[in-house]
């Protein structure tokens, strides 16, 4: 099996993992809180886009907006989201 297709086992096993344990610590939530974890978890890219996204953007140089990945000035975003954006408060 080569590294690529190994690597998107693990992503996908990895996706599968971290759903099921999003939702096992989200039974106790009520309907509504549980229908915001799954939106709040579908807004943001599984492990397996992330990776596929990466391996594009690695063969083309050349990121979605079209401009070089090689560029001297690192890019600024002015929405920034906190990175535990998963989890919902009980």
């Amino acid at each position: 099996m080569n590294r690529r297709d190994w690597l998107s086992l693990v992503a996908v096993h990895s996706d599968s993992w971290l759903l099921s344990v999003a939702f096992f610590f989200g039974a106790p939530l009520t309907a509504n809180e549980r229908k915001r974890l799954f939106s709040m978890i579908n807004d943001l890219p599984n492990v397996y886009e992330s990776m596929v996204d990466r391996k594009h953007r690695d063969r083309s140089g050349v990121d979605s907006s079209g401009k070089s990945r090689h560029s001297s000035k690192p890019k600024r975003t002015d929405d920034v989201r906190p990175k535990n954006s998963r989890a919902v408060a009980r």
